[in-house]
């Protein structure tokens, strides 16, 4: 029988990191997916984001529950392990963090968001390409059932447009859609894929509105929601119109970690790290629309 994938974790200040840790340590858990093991992790946060500094003590205490040891550095992690799960909840962490992971040769999954700028996201990227890493990011709703349930059906023909939406809570050192917006992003690019030119967006206190274009001349559509009903989902436009919201029923975490554990036993990333910098272009141009009225942004002009 093939040993399971050791498993480090840098980042406890998120609710991901005990879940997956859950999903994959405790083989009664009803979604529990084997080949990979949680041993040891780091419990880096951000002081100066309250949603981080203010939750660290209570998933510090469900880790060491779940088994996890405890260690106080990156480089005492990568001693330990096969993979890393970079699940830092703040973005910013990221560049400085994965990069003794990819100078360790050890394949990461990079947690959302990829990075809180499109600046660190190519920074990292050059990290990648220098060091010949492997790195996989999502987010997790990209692979929830109901929403992939779309993808397999027989008659869904070409896919001409999509509208998704996503809460889109605001974190002003992760701004715009990189601190949550994201989930409604990648939902946007599971149905419509890479290949987005521009976007225009428009921000109130209570939302975000994007507008895009595809190259083939597609047009899609994200709402951020921050009042009234939070909710994952999207309409899908192809030979049908299809309507979906995210699975209560199959945890959307078991769902992610089931594309996560064969990346970390040698399988492509599911997701190009092309596609997911062309995710994060998408987000800054967006920020740069909202500043300026919801003027259309090429994301070629991010330089």
């Amino acid at each position: 029988m093939t040993e399971p994938i050791r498993v480090g974790i840098i980042g406890y200040d998120t609710s991901h990191s005990p879940a997956f840790a859950a999903v994959l340590n405790d083989t009664e858990h009803p979604f529990h997916v084997p080949g990979a093991r949680v041993v040891a992790g780091y419990p880096s946060y951000s002081d100066d984001v309250e949603f981080s500094r203010s939750r660290i003590e209570g998933f510090r205490q469900q880790m060491a529950e779940l088994g996890v040891a405890e260690v106080d550095s990156i480089s005492a992690i990568l001693d330990q392990v096969d993979a890393v799960l970079l699940e830092s909840v703040d973005g910013r962490r990221h560049l400085p963090e994965i990069e003794p992971v990819l100078r360790a040769g050890k394949p990461v999954f990079v947690d959302k968001p990829f990075a809180a700028s499109y600046a660190d996201a190519l920074a990292i990227a050059r990290l990648v390409n220098e060091t010949g890493g492997r790195v996989f990011s999502s987010s997790s709703l990209r692979y929830d059932a109901n929403l992939t349930a779309i993808l397999q059906e027989p008659a869904l023909g070409q896919i001409h447009g999509c509208d998704a939406f996503s809460p889109a809570t605001l974190e002003p050192t992760n701004p715009g859609l990189f601190w949550y917006g994201i989930h409604g992003v990648e939902i946007l690019y599971t149905f419509l894929g890479a290949g987005c030119v521009a976007v225009r967006c428009l921000t109130t206190p209570d939302a975000d509105l994007v507008l895009a274009e595809w190259g083939d001349g597609r047009l899609g559509s994200v709402r951020g929601t921050r009042q009234g009903a939070h909710d994952y989902g999207a309409t899908v436009f192809a030979s049908e119109v299809s309507h979906a919201t995210y699975s209560h029923e199959i945890p959307i975490y078991a769902q992610l970690l089931r594309q996560v554990v064969p990346f970390f036993q040698g399988e492509p990333a599911p997701v190009s790290l092309q596609e997911t910098l062309e995710i994060m272009a998408f987000m800054e141009a967006a920020l740069v629309s909202s500043r300026e009225g919801g003027q259309r942004v090429a994301l070629t002009e991010l330089g």
